[in-house]
């Protein structure tokens, strides 16, 4: 008996383990992923006025930019000589991890469905492969021959 594989089911085997490895490394990737590694450099560092559509520090509930814009902010210096702290030597560093995370997290909805569709072909082609039985052998003997099966007309 021998049963004949479709091409449902092909695909399902072949685009399981493919799309279920790749959407495992995609959604590891995001949820267990190295952090700290997406800071800004600190050569890059960007000034306050650059990040405030992203966070706002507030300092006695009056945002940060406005003490050092009117120099109400001092530092001590490393010889102990007090200085106005300007706007200027204010610098942030942003963590990316979050928009990385989502970038990762979009790649692991497309191998997703690539999962999903696979699973649906290897269900359905296999449920078509188990549904039908197989035909049976026949051996060479016993198969019709040309001769055996044409009908002779009488006449």
């Amino acid at each position: 008996m021998k049963r004949k594989m479709n091409l449902l089911l092909i695909i399902g085997l072949v685009g399981t383990p493919i799309a279920g490895t790749q959407f495992g490394i995609d959604y590891g990737r995001a949820i267990w992923g190295e952090t700290q590694i997406w800071w800004t450099p600190q050569q890059l560092a960007l000034p306050l006025e650059q990040t405030s559509n992203q966070f706002q520090i507030l300092l006695d509930n009056e945002p940060l930019a406005n003490h050092l814009t009117r120099n109400s902010l001092t530092a001590l210096g490393a010889e102990g000589l007090a200085y106005f702290v300007t706007p200027e030597m204010v610098r942030v560093r942003l963590n990316n991890w979050p928009q990385v995370q989502a970038g990762m997290l979009h790649m692991a909805v497309y191998s997703a469905l690539a999962l999903g569709v696979s699973l649906t072909c290897l269900i359905v082609g296999a449920l078509e492969f188990f549904r039908h039985a197989p035909a049976p052998r026949q051996r060479a003997s016993e198969l019709p021959t040309l001769r055996s099966s044409r009908r002779r007309s009488g006449g």
